[in-house]
């Protein structure tokens, strides 16, 4: 019986080596075929690919290489082309071109016009400049985008646009907007209208022909006046008037009423934000030769925001409320108005206050797209966000047919 049982167990001993003898042989077996496959089939291809690849250099080595290995099918070749597939539709109020933004990644999609469409358009460097880190905005709608793996801000862009960094939180100065803006849609953008007495013409002070060129280049990159008619803009850019400032001077102060409109032609002023009102202010931006401030209180009729102290001796331009009201009912132009109404309404901006949203708009470049003309090409650097302000696009994305 002893005898028996032991007999058993060196039974199943030996065939437990049996089978493990079996496996090893089955995993040597395996690998060797894999080795074998791949020397035979695999590496002589990819060094073919290789090697062409080496000689023409592609752009995108990964596009380059699926087609190369489809045209050069051992025994099944096909002529393969990149060809552009539909994906997305979009239309007025709709934007674009914000991924390349949020994730510094290339273009996602081509865009081509669908007929003429016009397009609001903002550069990376605007938005960043004038509302602060263009990731810490976007965030506040992030609701749309948390499949994207957003870059964390860069604190040192940060500090330069917020000030000095306090100690504690709580104090620490914030970006424009100023404390007094209000939050929120507003239901009309100007202010009563002015009365214009008949016969009234606006006032027209001397300039030099180098005053006059300076000027219009300065109001042709704002957009409160750069989309004035000829005979309009001609009307605002002899109603401008010079004011000198000395170093040290406020040419506007914050909690007064605003009854000018500057153009910066000479020198250079910082922008100082007192939170509360009368409390020491701090620096939140500053502006040099062709920087303008001053249109809030023109266009909303509220006190101003901010003082804007002179750094060194400065020439401005000056043009004051009543004239501006009058040559903007005058020459009918209300395109802030309409951009700012148009701008309340597109979703990513949503939370954006009054103030960013102004800045934006002033900021933004109007641009014109031809039917079937490539707004945007799918794998370009993306530096432009773009809202469509009339007409649709579509979206494609670059797929293989064979």
């Amino acid at each position: 019986s002893r005898y028996t049982v032991v007999s058993s167990g060196r039974l199943k001993l030996l065939k437990l080596s049996s089978m493990s003898q079996t496996t090893d042989s089955s995993n040597v077996s395996r690998r060797e075929a894999v080795k074998e496959y791949l020397e035979s089939t695999v590496v002589p291809v990819l060094s073919r690919a290789l090697t062409d690849m080496c000689v023409q250099q592609p752009e995108d080595p990964f596009k380059w290489l699926a087609r190369w290995l489809i045209e050069n099918h051992p025994t099944s070749p096909q002529q393969a082309e990149w060809c552009e597939t539909l994906v997305h539709k979009l239309a007025q109020g709709d934007f674009f071109g914000e991924i390349a933004l949020l994730s510094g990644k290339p273009r996602q999609a081509t865009v081509k016009a669908v007929g003429t469409v016009t397009l609001l358009v903002l550069s990376r460097d605007a938005f960043t400049r004038l509302c602060g880190n263009l990731f810490e905005i976007l965030r506040r709608n992030m609701e749309s985008y948390k499949s994207i793996e957003i870059p964390e801000a860069n604190t040192d862009d940060a500090k330069e646009q917020n000030g000095p960094e306090e100690e504690n939180e709580d104090d620490e100065p914030p970006t424009p907007p100023p404390v007094n803006v209000r939050r929120g849609r507003r239901g009309t953008v100007f202010v009563e209208a002015a009365q214009i007495e008949d016969g009234w013409t606006p006032p027209s002070y001397p300039k030099s022909e180098d005053e006059i060129h300076r000027l219009d280049e300065h109001i042709s990159k704002t957009a409160l006046l750069a989309y004035l008619d000829p005979k309009a803009r001609t009307t605002v850019i002899e109603a401008f008037e010079k004011k000198n400032f000395s170093a040290g001077e406020d040419i506007i102060r914050q909690g007064d009423d605003g009854d000018y409109y500057y153009i910066l032609d000479a020198g250079k002023a910082d922008v100082l934000l007192a939170k509360p009102l009368g409390s020491e202010p701090f620096k939140v931006n500053e502006y040099g030769p062709g920087g303008s401030f001053g249109e809030l209180a023109l266009l909303h009729g509220e006190p101003r925001n901010a003082t804007i102290r002179t750094t060194e001796s400065c020439v401005t331009w000056a043009l004051d409320r009543d004239t501006f009201r009058k040559i903007m009912m005058q020459s009918g132009k209300q395109d802030m108005n309409d951009r700012l109404q148009f701008l309340s309404k597109v979703s990513l901006l949503a939370e954006l206050t009054q103030y960013e949203k102004f800045k934006i708009a002033e900021a933004m470049k109007l641009r014109s797209a031809e039917p079937g003309e490539t707004i945007i090409k799918e794998g370009d650097v993306g530096n432009e966000f773009f809202i469509i302000q009339s007409g649709n696009v579509n979206c494609y994305k670059r797929t293989l047919k064979f």
